[in-house]
């Protein structure tokens, strides 16, 4: 997700706007994961059960709009990474996903069902925001525009939503290339219809990336294939709150390699935010102690 973060902002400028490059992204992404799902047999008899399910009422159509929250995260990626690197925009980003994953996980939505909330997952989460807080409040006090990081917020917490969809129709469908087709799809179609509108208020294409060294940023949506597809096949037994905070540290430890060896004019790897993220790691820890694990085990086998 860093990577991809990186990408999709970089891609942004050289495409003339955050819209082109959600679209390159995603198209780049329904591409890979599509030929994936035409050529496997199981996949395509998997996609016919998912319509079976949705037209029997058994999963409710508006599950696969989860990529509509994807679509969303990436045009948030190539607004901000440019304005204060991979790095803070992952702070936000984390903060908005944990604080909507304990939300999530409280309800009906994930294909594990309800995760009890226990002190130390609320511990864990505090802990982390706390972290995120100290990092963000940094940047803030460096010029960075106060809505630069509330964009990756929101996103983060539209994540969450996004995850328990997909886990719910890869469940249904029993394949998570399935779910990671679907979410590229509508995500794809969405983003269409954005671009006409911003090509209809004066935004125009400069066209692709020709450097040598730019290829990469075309890849975008290749990483996000591989993460869509992973979080399906793992929300069930981790509920969205662990899957979101794993796969949040992971995004963070990344994005500050990333802003540390790679650095944007607007990125900053600082005593700061490594402590942000060890703190981080300490949230996850908290989170993850057998206690709170006990009821993670029940709802896998919902």
């Amino acid at each position: 997700m860093s990577l991809q973060g990186r990408a999709n902002g970089l891609l942004g400028a050289v495409l003339g706007g955050a819209v082109f490059a959600a679209l390159i992204s995603f198209a780049t992404g329904l591409l890979v994961v599509g030929a994936v799902l035409v050529a496997s047999a199981s996949s395509r008899a998997a996609a016919r059960e998912l319509v079976v399910w949705v037209r029997s009422g058994r999963l409710p159509w508006w599950m696969l709009l989860g990529g509509l929250n994807g679509a969303f995260v990436v045009v948030a990626q190539a607004v901000t990474v440019p304005l204060m690197g991979v790095a803070m925009f992952t702070m936000a980003f984390v903060a908005g996903q944990v604080a909507g994953g304990i939300i999530v996980d409280g309800t009906a939505l994930p294909p594990g069902g309800r995760q009890r909330l226990t002190v130390l997952r609320i511990l864990g989460v505090l802990i982390v925001l706390g972290a995120l807080v100290v990092g963000a409040a940094e940047r803030l006090d460096l010029g960075v525009p106060w809505w630069a990081p509330v964009l990756p917020f929101i996103a983060g917490g539209l994540v969450s939503v996004q995850q328990a969809f997909n886990g719910r129709v890869r469940a249904a469908s029993g394949s998570a290339v399935v779910a990671t087709t679907a979410n590229f799809a509508t995500g794809f179609v969405a983003l269409l219809a954005a671009t006409a509108v911003v090509m209809a208020g004066g935004a125009r294409w400069q066209g692709f990336p020709t450097a040598p060294e730019e290829w990469w940023l075309l890849l975008g949506g290749a990483f996000g294939v591989i993460f869509i597809g992973i979080t399906a096949l793992t929300v069930g037994r981790l509920g969205v709150l662990l899957l979101s905070l794993f796969s949040l540290f992971g995004n963070l430890l990344g994005a500050l390699l990333l802003d540390y060896l790679l650095p944007l004019p607007g990125s900053l790897v600082s005593v700061t935010t490594v402590l942000s993220a060890a703190l981080v790691l300490v949230g996850i820890a908290v989170t993850i102690t057998p206690a709170s694990g006990s009821r993670r085990g029940r709802g896998s086998r919902t």
